[in-house]
């Protein structure tokens, strides 16, 4: 087979590395590196070796592209999941948030009971403080009434000593000394004073011994009321240690949950960023099949006839298929459906696999590639100078029944329609190029 050699351009491809410190791999970096380096280990590759080096490249492309697939895949499982967990936690958070302003109101209601049992126990030390008084206030009217009773005593000596024996019958007789004082005739040298003063002690004590019970009642109830409250206070505080423990589980399940939400966000992020690499692969690489597609098409510039050269044969442009395939499949021009640019015209109609294919103008052929393979997306496919700077392009053919340099007619067989290369299905691409830029085809030939 004939080659086509030219010196490679020199386009840089240093971008590649641009990035390599912002999240690549060496690995990664020297995959992309390595596959354009090894197809120009001759100093003057050929069209084929190019469109190899395309090939290898949109291969690793659809290689990326299935990647973010999977990892389009995973992010969403990941998402999910953090979803799920994020509502759990939110309900976990709330839950930790119940459990709080419980303790809180059980604290406060402790803290009234230790209020309460702070207050019964400064009442209790206050009767107590009544209840010492009055004892010795008691006592201390005791120690009157014995001192009383002592100078009485005096009395009745000397009343004994200046009287008659008849006064120890009186006092033997008598049941109660104040009975006897009155019935008696000796108590006649006592005064009426002394009588009064000794009847109001008596009733003083009575009345302070009626006091100390009274206060002693009202202590006993004070504790009884007191150990009530100590009761209550015990019996919040078990509420409280028992709410402690659930707030403590469920802070634990909460912090549980936030990890969980930690790790599925930091694993969307590195799958994100694996995301980033691959687009930024895929862009670099696709700029750099533009360089190649540039590459070739001065090539085959190179290896046309010269500008100024009269168009072959002066004839209109022929339809390159039988008329009775002509439905377009799709235009030249943005493909909204591929997101892409389209630097052709598709005809595709049924029954169409293996139609022959025509020149639609004489010229010479200059590229004739009948090998398998993704040729760029072309796979097997022809091109034909037809001077002037024009050239046209016949891609995805299932065979090749041309070779490189030889002279065409219009209308002569070129090769047979096929799927080969970036084919969706059975379709001639078929492209017209002026001075090795695609123009619409159909600019220049009619649909019949």
């Amino acid at each position: 087979m004939k080659h086509i050699h030219i010196v490679r351009p020199s386009f840089k491809t240093s971008g590649i590395f641009k990035r390599a410190a912002g999240g690549f791999t060496a690995a990664a970096v020297l995959c992309v590196a390595l596959s354009y380096g090894g197809a120009y280990a001759e100093e003057e590759p050929s069209v084929d070796d190019i469109q190899q080096t395309i090939e290898q490249i949109e291969q690793q492309n659809e290689q990326r592209r299935d990647e973010l697939d999977q990892l389009g895949d995973k992010i969403s499982e990941n998402q999910q999941a953090l979803d799920d967990v994020a509502e759990l936690l939110n309900d976990q958070k709330e839950l930790v948030d119940y459990y709080n302003n419980l303790v809180y109101y059980k604290e406060i209601e402790i803290d009234d009971t230790q209020t309460e049992i702070e207050k019964l126990d400064k009442d209790i030390k206050e009767v107590e403080a009544q209840i010492a008084e009055a004892q010795k206030q008691v006592e201390q009217l005791e120690a009157e009434n014995a001192d009383n009773l002592e100078k009485f005593a005096e009395i009745v000596r000397a009343m004994y000593m200046q009287s008659d024996a008849d006064l120890f019958s009186i006092l033997a007789g008598s049941d109660d000394f104040y009975e006897m004082s009155v019935g008696a005739e000796v108590l006649n040298n006592i005064t009426e004073k002394n009588i009064e003063f000794m009847d109001e002690l008596k009733a003083d004590i009575e009345r302070l011994e009626q006091s100390k019970r009274q206060l002693s009642e009202q202590k006993e109830q004070l504790s009884a009321k007191q150990e009530d409250y100590i009761a209550q206070e015990q019996k919040l505080t078990a509420e409280k240690d028992e709410l402690l423990g659930l707030q403590s589980d469920s802070q634990a399940a909460a912090d549980s949950y936030q990890n969980d939400y930690n790790n599925y966000q930091s694993a969307i992020d590195q799958l994100e960023q694996q995301q980033s690499d691959l687009h930024y692969m895929i862009n670099v690489s696709e700029e750099e099949i533009a360089a190649l597609e540039e590459e070739v098409r001065q090539m085959i510039l190179a290896a046309q006839k010269p500008p100024e050269s009269e168009l072959q044969d002066g004839m209109e442009w022929m339809w390159p298929l039988s008329t009775n395939f002509h439905m377009i499949t799709c235009h030249f021009g943005y493909d909204p459906d591929m997101d892409r640019y389209h630097r052709g015209t598709d005809i595709g109609d049924g029954g169409i696999y293996g139609a022959n294919i025509y020149s639609t103008k004489g010229g010479t052929v200059i590229i004739a590639n009948g090998s398998y393979g993704w040729n760029g997306g072309y796979g097997k496919y022809v091109v034909v100078d037809h001077g002037g700077g024009y050239t046209s392009l016949y891609a995805h053919m299932s065979a090749v029944y041309v070779s490189e340099g030889q002279e065409v007619s219009q209308g002569e067989v070129l090769g047979a329609v096929g799927d080969t290369g970036w084919a969706t299905g059975p379709h001639l691409h078929f492209e017209i190029r002026i001075n090795g830029d695609a123009v619409d085809a159909l600019g220049y030939i009619n649909v019949p």
